[in-house]
């Protein structure tokens, strides 16, 4: 079946590829699944046609994105994003689209050569800068997504985060997982965010295209990126919507501290994002920012956002975990400890900047 979907969109040499001889690898994630395809060089001559390719499956995802389903990008928009993202030469080619007889949706892609980033990759300049202007281009694209306003974001997620505000059944799994979490199901986290979106508002955030789920593991750096070209790609982009473009930028400085699918811990060993390397990014995002869209931002002005946006982002970490655990039962106890370093994290954040306490 693989060979002949392959074959569709590679109709020179695909369709002929012996089945048996196909390598492939099929990895099922929470929203999504994907299956790398390799098929052996020819015996004689040059292939071509590609040798490797990326499938990638789409799941119907369960309720814990239910609050944002009105917000993001249907199955077949976020495809067709990923497209126009590809056909931009910033990320994958996308070959083509296909539907299965069980109705599932996929796609077939560029096997890009590269890996998933690494906390210690963004403490070298040139992939730091890669990734801000990266950033830059992916929020002021002007894809044929519909654009919706960025504040029923934030309604879907306060009132999402009010749902768990001292849920017991929360508490209870702590206990079970061994980590309380007591504190963090306490705090309330939706009162906080509607002050910190009240402040990036007062001092003029700009808005634009946002990837949301920023972690590293959705950036990819090249193993070999020639001269002149981005060394990293941006890829998942199930929740793009506007949003604060403070968002992203904070999320990814937040992120370096994460890694959510290591096996040993949640929380990575290494050192946090430095306020140098920050404004370093900030520059080169707000350089990239004003070459396509005329603005005049300063790097300065950027920092000072994403000093915001590092809480939006943790808090739509924390809605997303603790919808998790609700409705799986979850106590894992490596995903608890995570939590509570994204509480302390926020805590941290909003004292440091100052805002009051409601």
């Amino acid at each position: 079946m693989v060979r002949d979907i392959i074959g569709t969109f590679l109709p020179k040499e695909w369709p002929s590829v012996d089945p048996e001889t196909l390598t492939m690898s099929y990895h099922a994630s929470f929203a999504n699944a994907h299956c790398p395809v390799e098929r052996p060089k020819p015996a004689t001559g040059t292939p071509v046609e590609t040798l490797k390719v990326f499938i990638k499956f789409h799941n119907e995802t369960g309720a814990d994105i239910e609050i944002f389903k009105h917000l993001v990008p249907s199955k077949h928009e976020e495809a067709l994003l990923c497209y126009e993202y590809g056909r931009s030469g910033l990320g994958a080619k996308v070959y083509g689209f296909f539907k299965t007889q069980d109705g599932t949706l996929g796609r077939i892609d560029e096997f890009l050569d590269a890996r998933n980033m690494e906390p210690e990759d963004v403490e070298d300049a040139a992939i730091r800068a890669d990734v801000a202007k990266g950033l830059a281009m992916f929020h002021a694209m002007k894809p044929s997504l519909q654009k919706k306003a960025v504040e029923p974001y934030y309604e879907a997620v306060i009132n999402g985060l009010k749902k768990y505000h001292k849920m017991d059944k929360l508490k209870a799994l702590g206990k079970e997982g061994g980590v309380s979490v007591d504190n963090l199901v306490d705090y309330h986290f939706g009162a906080r965010l509607r002050k910190v979106v009240d402040k990036l508002e007062s001092i003029g955030g700009k808005a634009g295209w946002c990837i949301h789920d920023i972690q590293f593991m959705n950036v990819l750096v090249k193993n070999d990126s020639k001269e002149g070209e981005s060394k990293v790609v941006l890829i998942d982009f199930e929740f793009v919507m506007q949003n604060y473009r403070a968002f992203d930028i904070g999320g990814h400085f937040m992120q370096k501290m994460f890694k959510w699918f290591d096996e040993e811990s949640k929380i990575a060993n290494c050192k946090k994002y430095t306020d140098e390397e920050k404004r370093h990014f900030c520059e080169e995002y707000a350089r990239q920012w004003n070459k396509l869209t005329g603005d005049s931002d300063t790097g300065d002005q950027v920092f000072l956002e994403s000093e915001y946006g590092y809480m939006l982002a943790i808090t739509f970490d924390i809605h997303n975990m603790l919808c998790f655990m609700s409705g799986e039962d979850d106590k894992d106890p490596l995903n608890l400890l995570g939590l509570n370093k994204l509480f302390d994290e926020f805590v941290d954040q909003y004292a440091k900047l100052g805002l009051e306490d409601p």
